[in-house]
């Protein structure tokens, strides 16, 4: 199994005193050193989110990868997610081909729709055609690092004529690409195009994601024989502190204070997570917070409830948390949890 670190960009005030406590500038300096951090403590991949026209800062996570390609040597780069309609295929695909390229072969690309409808007004979009030009948009993306001269029309972009997009990718065939998992649409996408799929527990909790794991490796089975591809990877929100107690104590207040912005951003009023978000302990709580023991147990039951992942990703900076408490939480997830999981996973069934 595979550990990811994940930063998703929100640059929020801190909740007990309604203040930002950095600029701009130093929180792109924090993501680009809270991966070098996971680079040095034994973390497989690194993961950005794309978002725009909010406080979510990261709206091109290429280029704050390409950053972190410099301060690292080992984790694969990747996004969560890339906003696919957004772009144009060919520019996605020259963007991250050029990523592996200056990586030594590090690129990955995790792909998605997004949940904030006024991005797609924003852009001059119509986010019903959203699924339409994910598909259509997929497959470009892998002819275009797979075909030499490619010639191809499709709806939503101009018809290439005997064009090499350049540079080449160093991956062979083509750097990993995800799909987003977060509806049953998605996951059987991904299984008739065979991809892996990403899931964020945050979108789906943990009844959902089981059954969307399950109808993705059923729909996968069922299409293909080769089932080389079928991979899952699953965030959480994640913080580690020696006292259990003081570790949901400190996390809760950035963690609700997180959630309940999102709904503000998507649009939504008069409502709330449900408990299961929002009650750090809860078995179904989709944060896990404690001391190392108590988020390995819990970690555990949730991969073993998956029937087993290939990533497991951790989310660790958000709703203000200052740098020094991400730092000592991330380290003490790869100094107690990481090894206990990596033995978990490589126990026989």
């Amino acid at each position: 199994m595979e550990f990811g670190l994940m930063s998703l960009g929100d640059h929020l005030p801190d909740p007990a005193t309604g203040r930002l406590t950095t600029t701009q500038a130093e929180r792109f300096r924090q993501i680009v050193d809270y991966a070098a951090l996971g680079d040095r403590l034994g973390f497989d991949a690194v993961h950005l989110g794309e978002h725009h026209f909010s406080d979510y800062i990261v709206s091109v996570p290429q280029m704050v990868l390409a950053s972190i390609a410099e301060h690292t040597t080992k984790v694969k780069l990747s996004t969560g997610v890339t906003l696919l309609p957004h772009h144009d295929p060919l520019r996605i695909a020259e963007d991250f081909a050029t990523l592996d390229v200056l990586s030594g072969g590090r690129a990955e690309v995790v792909i998605g729709r997004g949940v904030f409808p006024h991005t797609y007004k924003h852009m001059g979009q119509d986010i019903e055609q959203s699924r339409a030009m994910t598909d259509e948009g997929l497959d470009l993306l892998r002819l275009l690092w797979t075909g030499e001269t490619i010639s191809w029309s499709g709806r939503f972009r101009a018809p290439l004529d005997g064009v090499t997009q350049q540079p080449r990718p160093v991956q062979r065939p083509h750097p990993a690409i995800y799909l987003s998992g977060s509806s049953p649409d998605a996951v059987d996408m991904a299984a008739a195009k065979g991809l892996p799929i990403a899931i964020a527990v945050v979108s789906t909790g943990f009844g959902t994601m089981k059954d969307l794991i399950a109808r993705y490796r059923e729909q996968y089975r069922a299409s293909r024989n080769d089932t080389k591809n079928m991979k899952v990877a699953v965030s959480f929100h994640c913080h580690v502190d020696r006292d259990g107690s003081k570790a949901r104590d400190y996390f809760g207040p950035h963690q609700f204070g997180y959630l309940n912005w999102v709904l503000r951003e998507i649009g939504v009023v008069g409502r709330q997570f449900p408990p299961s978000h929002m009650t750090l302990g809860n078995p179904d709580c989709i944060a896990i917070a404690g001391s190392p023991a108590e988020v390995t147990d819990d970690l555990c039951r949730w991969i073993e409830a998956a029937g087993g992942v290939d990533r497991l990703i951790i989310q660790s900076d958000q709703g203000g948390m200052p740098f020094d408490r991400v730092r000592a939480s991330v380290e003490l997830f790869a100094a107690e949890v990481m090894p206990v999981l990596s033995k978990q996973a490589m126990a026989p069934a």
